[in-house]
């Protein structure tokens, strides 16, 4: 590997990947933090869209660890709704506990194996293609068929097919019993794939069961809402949905 993703190599950190650390980021107009290879990239990508008449923007970029802690325990609680593919809200009573997880982890990530944690990986959408009331709902019927955003997915799909979208792909592009797919989240090979190594079971599992650690600032977390459910299917749930992702 070579390129600006090679500069940051030696600075990675555990806490980085796990999202406890955000300090390796920079923050950069239109994109926010993000790794610097990344972003720059990005940039990069934006300017190409730009004259090809769509607007790229960050729907989503950077997440931190509590953040995405918060959105996982709320949507186990039902405090925050929880979707099927067709965007329809799913009923906690149609489920048993790791039923509701899966349907849960389709469209979130387990807090700490989010690839928004590097700042490596962005949602996009083309804000010219609607009004500016437009209510964003990141859908994949946004990004298909009469979708408005499906001019600016098919010009990506066309630039990742030939291995020229500045580094980016779609790491959630194919049909499977995991992650579903999401046209709209990119991410910058190159930089993600730094990250793989450094997200370890120990850690997670420190971080979900105790809610604690000691790093980065010395910050403590709630548990995760989902540890006893996940710890008895837990080889099974980081393969069907973490590492199959990761190349």
């Amino acid at each position: 590997m070579s390129g600006n993703s090679l500069g940051m190599e030696t600075m990675l950190s555990n806490d980085w990947a796990l999202g406890l650390d955000a300090s390796g980021l920079e923050n950069k107009p239109g994109i926010g933090l993000s790794h610097p290879a990344a972003g720059a990239a990005l940039q990069r990508l934006m300017t190409r869209a730009r004259r090809s008449g769509f607007e790229l923007a960050v729907a989503s970029g950077y997440r931190g660890y509590l953040r995405q802690l918060t959105i996982f325990n709320e949507k186990f609680r039902c405090q925050r709704p929880v979707c099927s593919d067709q965007g329809h809200e799913l009923s906690r009573s149609a489920f048993d506990e790791a039923g509701w997880l899966r349907a849960i982890l389709r469209y979130s990530a387990l807090p700490g194996t989010s690839r928004h944690h590097w700042g490596t990986d962005f949602d996009v959408w083309d804000s010219r293609a609607v009004g500016e009331d437009y209510k964003l709902l990141l859908q994949g019927d946004e990004y298909a068929g009469d979708g408005p955003f499906a001019a600016l997915s098919a010009w990506l799909s066309q630039l990742i097919d030939r291995d020229d979208a500045e580094g980016f792909y779609r790491p959630y592009d194919t049909v499977t019993d995991g992650v579903a797919i999401e046209p709209w989240h990119l991410s910058h090979r190159p930089t993600a794939q730094l990250f793989y190594p450094l997200v370890t079971d120990a850690q997670l599992r420190s971080l979900w069961l105790a809610g604690e650690q000691t790093a980065a600032g010395g910050c403590s977390f709630e548990p995760l809402a989902a540890q006893a459910v996940l710890e008895d299917q837990f080889e099974e749930v980081m393969a069907r949905f973490v590492r199959s992702y990761y190349e």
